[in-house]
């Protein structure tokens, strides 16, 4: 339960940190409104493989949001699920006391 709630606790924090102070980077440099990040080639692609595509600083952004978005859902799942876990245990404990 403890390891459910610190993890829950760190993914919504992670989250939320994601969501209001990331920058998005291009190759370690952060990006600003109207920044376009190349891609850096090295080699040739084979048939049926994507090429590296060029990322706006819109497309890094969202890209930093969404995963912010998933850390806190994840987060909060765990959350409940260490609290549903307590209440349980709670439970089975006064069952056993006959409390």
């Amino acid at each position: 339960m403890l390891v459910l709630f610190v993890a829950g606790v760190g993914l919504l924090l992670l989250g939320v940190h994601k969501l209001h102070a990331a920058v998005p980077t291009c190759y370690g440099k952060p990006m600003s409104p109207g920044d376009i990040c190349e891609p850096h080639t090295t080699g040739s692609f084979s048939e049926g493989m994507p090429g590296p595509q060029t990322s706006t600083y819109r497309e890094q952004l969202d890209n930093l949001t969404s995963g912010g978005w998933t850390a806190i859902v994840i987060g909060a799942v765990l959350l409940a699920l260490a609290v549903v876990l307590a209440i349980s245990f709670t439970a089975s404990t006064l069952r056993e006391r006959g409390e």
